[in-house]
């Protein structure tokens, strides 16, 4: 059976066949070559590409970063203050960790919540930190 006979008996969405050197006849249904796109043919981007050089902080920065960082860190958080200075989450969280009474605050909240909880809710919490613990 010859290739064009081949290709005709399997339908049309074969790409291209190939006959090997045992005789036998390789047909491909993806074609040989990928076409090239260029980035017309492309949807626009989602997010704006992140620039290659991380431009470091200046000391005035760093300085004002952490200002506002213990002012207020209920308004200024992490994400706020990575965005307004445009740097990594990472560095925000070295260089102005959360003060130690709005730690304490946040840990009241969540234990004023755990009171609230009922006992059906508590023990759901619990077993989920244990099959969490177990990974």
């Amino acid at each position: 059976m010859s290739s064009a006979a081949a290709r005709k008996s399997l339908g049309t969405n074969v790409h291209f066949t190939e006959t090997l050197e045992d005789g036998s006849i390789f047909v491909s249904r993806v074609p040989k070559e990928l076409p090239t796109l260029s980035e017309a043919d492309l949807p626009p981007l989602v997010r704006k590409p992140k620039s290659a050089e991380a431009t470091p902080l200046t000391p005035e920065l760093q300085h004002a970063l952490t200002k506002l960082r213990n002012e207020d860190p209920a308004h200024w958080t992490v994400s706020r203050l990575a965005k307004k200075f445009d740097v990594p989450r990472p560095a925000v969280l070295m260089l102005a960790p959360c003060p130690e009474w709005r730690r304490q605050e946040i840990q009241s909240k969540a234990d004023a919540e755990w009171e609230q909880l009922g006992y059906k809710k508590r023990l759901i919490r619990i077993n989920r930190l244990r099959r969490r613990l177990q990974w």
